[in-house]
């Protein structure tokens, strides 16, 4: 049937349903490229959302081995603060002992100290005891010395 009416038409009738063929052609080419992007953009979302989905599960064991780290690092410097007040407090009462040990110690075995020489300033301020008295007296008069006696002859 479809032939029989191809034949009976004219060159021009022709022309026309085969130019028209062509722009329908050309409009399911486009539409078919429209579609096969519009597939290969949900692909590739798809993709990419299974590998934002698995970055996400890597980065929560990643999270989740940091958070388990912290939390170890937590209990150590808990353990050490308490470890750290018990030593430091027998420490100090080893200290305590040995220093009480040791004053015990001096104070038994060093003799009393010596007295320590005067100074000059103690030895002006102090009067003078008897011994020093005599000797003050039995001394030349300053005139008599020789260093004195040339000073005034000047």
């Amino acid at each position: 049937m479809a032939d029989k009416e191809l034949r009976k038409m004219n060159r021009t009738e022709l022309i026309e349903i085969i130019y028209a063929l062509q722009q329908n052609e050309r409009t399911l080419r486009t539409e078919n490229e429209k579609l096969r992007r519009q597939l290969d953009d949900k692909l590739l979302r798809m993709e990419s959302a299974g590998s934002i989905a698995e970055a996400a599960m890597s980065l929560n064991h990643v999270f989740e081995d940091a958070e388990a780290a912290a939390r170890q690092y937590l209990d150590s410097l808990r353990y050490v603060d308490e470890n750290v007040d018990k030593i430091l407090s027998e420490a100090r009462q080893q200290a305590d002992q040995i220093v009480a040990a040791a004053r015990q110690e001096r104070t038994a075995q060093e003799p009393e100290p010596a007295p320590r020489a005067e100074t000059r300033r103690q030895r002006r301020t102090r009067p003078p005891s008897e011994e020093t008295r005599q000797q003050r007296r039995t001394r030349p008069a300053p005139e008599d010395t020789p260093r004195r006696r040339e000073r005034h002859l000047k």
